[in-house]
């Protein structure tokens, strides 16, 4: 069975967005409580995160496409 790797790596980084995105929501909610970082702050913390997940799975689906049919 012949099992792409760069899809396999799209698939672990889906997997890993819900976790990703309680662990740091938790450390952002410890950190708020602290009166560390305010509420914003806070906010865009967390998006980052999410926007960074989703650009690799974007990125190594795009590695993907160009390696599948470079005429595309």
């Amino acid at each position: 069975m012949n099992i792409d790797k760069k899809l396999l790596a799209v698939l672990g980084l889906a997997m890993a967005l819900p976790t990703s995105v309680l662990a740091v929501a938790i450390v952002v909610y410890e950190l708020i409580e602290a009166k560390l970082i305010g509420n914003g702050t806070g906010l865009i913390i967390i998006l980052a995160v999410i926007f960074n997940i989703f650009f690799l799975m974007f990125k190594h689906l795009r590695k993907q496409k160009v390696d599948e049919d470079p005429n595309e």
